[in-house]
């Protein structure tokens, strides 16, 4: 946390993953390649994908960032998946901003999807199977937002790995319930033991033990419950959740480009996570690294 706040600086907490990583490329001397696609001319998604290659190149790993027209996106996926010299792919989204996103995340070679986001990785998290493939002790990747979030919370002492149920008995309400970052994110944790309130324009669902049930349990009852609440609702239309909808002390983290939380929620947190950012970006670097080591090394 920075000097005395309750604010958590996900850059500090991200770059001890960030020197493990160049540590190890440096020490074994691996040459790793990713490709970098983006599709947009938008200036801050640009600047973002810079600063990303950036990250990738300082820990050792070469990463090629190509602007590619999206039509030709899907062509250019196919062909990378049969460039032996690639061993990772990584997609800037939204590109279409449907479901043509979603088809082209299952377009990436599950050996060569730094973020996980492939048919692949999702069934074995939603089956709760932890191993790469079937005959190998080798850990199966996570996404990368979700993971980033698990290991700020593991960092600041409020997720013990150690344990087999890290957060049994914790309450948890997540706004956000995309196949990429909220269902993720909420079968993670309600497999490691929390009861997860999972909203969404659709309403509510209940994840116990990485099951969904139907629930009819309002936003304020749901909020006043948790002991965790996240966010990472992209829309300046959703209504800011006030300190007075939930109980002082509560940790709360926004990982949306957009602020979820009134101004003052700092003063009623015991920790606030204001971007998860940082550690995403960590989480991508160490998924590349276990991609090589898993199945291209």
């Amino acid at each position: 946390m920075n000097p005395g706040t309750n604010i958590v600086d996900p850059a500090r907490l991200a770059q001890k993953y960030v020197d493990a990583v160049r540590e190890e490329i440096t020490r074994d001397s691996l040459k790793i390649r990713v490709l970098g696609l983006i599709a947009t001319i938008d200036e801050p998604s640009l600047a973002y994908a810079r600063a990303t290659k950036k990250k990738f190149n300082n820990v050792g790993i070469d990463y090629d960032l190509q602007h590619v027209e999206r039509l030709d996106l899907e062509k250019v996926i196919l062909d990378a998946n049969q460039d032996h010299t690639i061993h990772g792919i990584f997609v800037y989204y939204p590109v279409f901003q449907n479901q043509q996103d979603d088809y082209l995340r299952n377009q990436v070679n599950y050996r060569k999807d730094i973020e996980a986001g492939s048919i692949y990785w999702t069934q074995k998290l939603y089956t709760n199977d932890r191993h790469a493939n079937t005959d190998s002790e080798q850990k199966a990747l996570l996404p990368c937002t979700p993971l980033a979030i698990i290991k700020l919370l593991t960092e600041i002492g409020r997720y013990d790995e150690n344990v087999e149920r890290p957060i049994n008995d914790k309450t948890v309400t997540i706004f956000n319930r995309s196949e990429v970052i909220g269902r993720p994110l909420a079968m993670m944790m309600s497999n490691d033991g929390a009861r997860v309130y999972s909203f969404d324009i659709n309403g509510p669902l209940l994840f116990k033990n990485a099951i969904p049930e139907e629930t009819d349990i309002t936003r304020a009852q749901a909020l006043m419950e948790s002991d965790i609440i996240i966010t990472g609702v992209p829309s300046a239309k959703f209504k800011k959740i006030s300190t007075s909808e939930f109980r002082d002390g509560t940790l709360c983290i926004n990982f949306s480009s957009i602020s979820n939380f009134e101004e003052d929620v700092q003063e009623h947190t015991d920790v606030f996570i204001p971007r998860v950012g940082p550690m995403t970006v960590a989480m991508c670097i160490r998924n590349t690294l276990r991609l090589y080591r898993n199945l291209h090394e």
